[in-house]
């Protein structure tokens, strides 16, 4: 208990799960490059790339309040998977796609720099035309619809890593991007995600000390419920031995007491509720008995997979309250 009490539990549940994840990529400068410039009503938004790991550039869009003083909170924006591999960054600063995505836009006007990265294998990070040409003349199937994602997945597994690792890697980078401006305060950096995003956003939370607090909308459900159900996930979910070391319920009780919201539709078919609870009780718990009951909150509400407008609000207003300890105020 006392080993609880203190942290150190968590920490090393936190070790044991980041393992997992296997060979990670290797570190270089990030060699941030700004490809475009545009001055939009309160906020100014940017396209930019940076070197996650030689040789690898992550495509990204950051968004930035014209009119807040003084060092800024600051989010990584995670965009959700859906099928739908044109779509990443875009969908989340409302250039294309479900206008309910866009959060990053609505998170910037509450003053709030926002940095919203593709995903490997999604929007500019798909299959390169020379792939595509030279698939051509091998396995037509390699070019099916989500079969570059396996494809991906299968790559890392064979050397010794996981898609996952990839993922919470360049969003890790992303967060050396942000702490790499001297607008931004470092102390308070959280990091929000829909679906695969919010899967994203607890990893990030698990893999990166510097996220201050975190966001996880329809992301996350246990194993067992999942399982039960026959739902397929995204292939970054399933990483080898993860189960040995814990459920989800396990893997989020780990985070605490970092600041850690969780939302989920109770009609979301994808992600079995109970399972959701299971892991909010679980999750409760641990935040309890390190007293950070506050730090840790569910909220379930009569909805599918999606985050319409009451579920982003109430997030937002969360992220608020653990994200401007300051004088800082948002664009209205």
């Amino acid at each position: 208990m006392a080993m609880i009490e203190n942290g150190f539990y968590s920490q090393s549940r936190r070790q044991e799960f980041v393992a997992l994840l296997g060979t990670l990529p290797e570190q270089c400068p990030l060699d941030v490059e700004v490809e475009e410039h545009f001055i939009e009503e309160g906020y100014v938004r940017e396209k930019i790339s940076y070197q996650a790991s030689p040789g690898v550039r992550v495509p990204a869009y950051v968004l930035t309040p014209r009119f807040v003083k003084g060092r800024c909170p600051s989010l990584v924006c995670i965009h959700q998977h859906n099928g739908e591999f044109h779509l990443g960054k875009s969908e989340l600063v409302g250039l294309v796609g479900d206008p309910d995505m866009a959060f990053a836009v609505e998170l910037c006007r509450r003053g709030y720099v926002t940095i919203v990265p593709d995903l490997e294998g999604f929007e500019e990070r798909q299959a390169t035309m020379n792939e595509l040409e030279r698939w051509k003349m091998t396995t037509p199937y390699l070019l099916g619809e989500g079969a570059y994602e396996k494809f991906l997945a299968m790559k890392y597994l064979l050397q010794g890593s996981t898609l996952q690792a990839r993922y919470v890697w360049d969003l890790s980078r992303a967060v050396d991007y942000l702490c790499s401006r001297s607008d931004i305060d470092p102390e308070r950096i959280g990091a929000i995600g829909h679906s695969l995003g919010g899967l994203e956003a607890c990893w990030l939370l698990m893999f990166d000390t510097r996220i201050s607090a975190g966001v996880c909308a329809c992301g996350i459900s246990t194993f067992e419920t999942i399982f039960r159900d026959g739902v397929n996930h995204n292939l970054a979910a399933y990483i080898p031995g993860l189960l040995q070391v814990g459920d989800t319920d396990q893997f989020i009780a780990a985070l605490a007491p970092t600041p850690l919201y969780i939302y989920t539709g109770s009609r979301d078919w994808t992600l079995p509720v109970d399972g959701v609870r299971q892991i909010a009780r679980v999750a409760g718990e641990s935040y309890a008995l390190l007293g950070a009951d506050s730090a840790f909150r569910y909220e379930e509400l009569p909805h599918g997979h999606n985050l319409p407008l009451d579920a982003r609000m109430l997030a937002y207003e969360w992220l608020d309250v653990w994200l401007k300890r300051s004088s800082v105020q948002g664009i209205q």
